[in-house]
């Protein structure tokens, strides 16, 4: 599983920031690393990124608290090869704009000057954190770090990395295997909204805003890849010692798997329910796609079917 969680995760960090591999193409490069020749540039994205994860993995069992070192180490892995030599690993000199595709200015990162004070404020924080809950202190690393903006590229790169790391060192990765960066990926409007509504245009703002709506945000989708994560552990420890091995499932499939395995079956209208912005033709096919995989079970008459939880998968 831990190694599923790091293709996806890989897959979808990188593909937030417009690296056009999919999730076949970066398993392939990732298992036996044969050039897709035409991809370059993203082949190099994906192993610096999976070579981050693997430092991730190895740093968070020494415990200690997160360093500008580990961050200025994480950018290092992350952008060799893609940055310029005096750029990879090191703070920004320059300030930095965000704008988007139609170079309309979104965002004016703070002033070079002060980066390394914003970040030892930052990191001062989350090791003065001890009463506030991980995931929500995981949050704030998470907007406080990408507002900051410290690189003059590979910021969300870097910010996800970082909050991986830190949710490994407070025991709630789930040991590697919890995927946060799927959730981003499949709205990248709604998570790039979610960060920049509470920024405003600047960081004189974005420093003192209020950080409710993305912290509801984030803690969703910490629960969302959560319940995609128990879904395939159930399903995973029913198959053990089979040679079956259960497709993954996204969230929108985890909540309607939730639901059957709880009350023991679902019906279309409790589906409706559950997931009130899905049309009912597109729920049809999710619960046929279900049971074809072997998760669900139909039961009943065409008038009054209900789709079983297979406990005997």
């Amino acid at each position: 599983m831990r190694y599923r969680a790091t293709v996806e995760e890989v897959h979808s960090s990188t593909a937030i920031e417009g690296n056009q591999l999919n999730i076949k193409q970066v398993e392939k490069v990732l298992a036996n690393g044969t050039p897709l020749t035409r991809h370059q540039y993203a082949e190099i994205e994906v192993r610096n990124y999976k070579r981050a994860l693997e430092f991730v993995d190895k740093r968070k069992l020494t415990g200690e608290p997160i360093t500008l070192k580990d961050i200025l180490t994480v950018h290092r892995i992350i952008m060799s090869g893609l940055l310029s030599d005096e750029k990879v690993g090191n703070l920004r000199t320059v300030g930095v704009d965000i704008v988007n595709q139609d170079d309309t200015k979104l965002y004016v990162a703070p002033k070079a000057s002060i980066l390394d004070s914003e970040i030892t404020g930052l990191l001062n924080w989350l090791n003065a954190s001890d009463d506030i809950h991980p995931v929500i202190a995981a949050a704030v690393l998470h907007y406080q770090f990408v507002s900051i903006h410290p690189f003059t590229d590979g910021n969300g790169r870097t910010t996800r990395a970082l909050t991986h790391l830190y949710l490994g060192l407070h025991k709630y990765d789930f040991r590697g295997a919890l995927v946060l960066d799927s959730y981003y990926l499949a709205d990248k409007p709604a998570y790039y909204s979610a960060l920049h509504e509470v920024q405003g245009a600047i960081y004189d703002h974005a420093v003192i805003a209020g950080l409710d709506p993305w912290i509801a945000y984030f803690t969703e989708g910490f629960l969302s890849s959560v319940k995609v994560l128990s879904i395939e552990v159930t399903m995973l420890s029913s198959v053990m010692g089979g040679s079956k091995v259960p497709k993954r499932v996204n969230s929108e499939d985890a909540d309607l798997l939730s639901y059957a395995k709880q009350f023991g079956s679902i019906s279309l209208a409790e589906a409706e329910d559950i997931l009130p912005s899905v049309s009912r033709r597109t729920l049809q096919r999710k619960l046929k796609m279900l049971v074809d995989d072997g998760y669900l079970v139909v039961s009943g008459n065409t008038r009054n079917t209900s789709y079983v939880w297979n406990v005997a998968t």
